[in-house]
């Protein structure tokens, strides 16, 4: 029976081994997204690979271009439930989208809250602190303070 398992690649190299694997007829998985015209792996240094533990030939993959090694807990390799993989591909488009959207904002830009008790205010963008939170500089009462507040809440100025 097939089942997808966890495969480390060497930096920056999904794209060769996926290549490498699927050229000798492996069924690989790499979740890509476009940013900045660039393709980028959502998870950099991994692939999924979909064997059969019984039949098929493992041997030849650690050797692949590109290959760094199998993931093992111990001594068991790296399975991953059919169910996580239909989950990020389900999701690909949104973890695109959530990258796309970190790209807009970069430490040091100044921002413009626009709802809330700050609303109309200017600030300066630090960090991102969740999906759903950024931090923010701003001077209050002749201070620089820092304040967290909906992603949504703020635009670029």
């Amino acid at each position: 029976m097939k089942s997808w398992y966890l495969v480390k690649t060497k930096p920056r190299q999904e794209n060769t081994a996926v290549i490498n694997l699927e050229n000798q007829e492996y069924c690989t998985y790499c979740p890509m997204a476009l940013i900045d015209n660039k393709r980028t792996a959502l998870f950099p240094g991994y692939i999924f690979i979909y064997l059969d533990k019984k039949t098929e030939n493992w041997s030849p993959i650690r050797s692949t271009k590109g290959v760094s090694n199998f993931v093992r807990f111990g001594l068991n390799f790296a399975q991953v439930p059919d169910s996580v993989i239909e989950f990020i591909k389900t999701n690909q488009m949104i973890s695109t989208k959530k990258l796309r959207e970190i790209n807009n904002f970069k430490k040091g830009d100044k921002v413009q809250i626009s709802d809330g008790a700050f609303k109309n205010c200017i600030a300066i963008f630090k960090s991102f602190k969740s999906d759903e939170r950024v931090v923010l500089l701003m001077n209050l009462l002749g201070q620089q303070q820092t304040i967290n507040i909906k992603k949504e809440s703020v635009i670029r100025f």
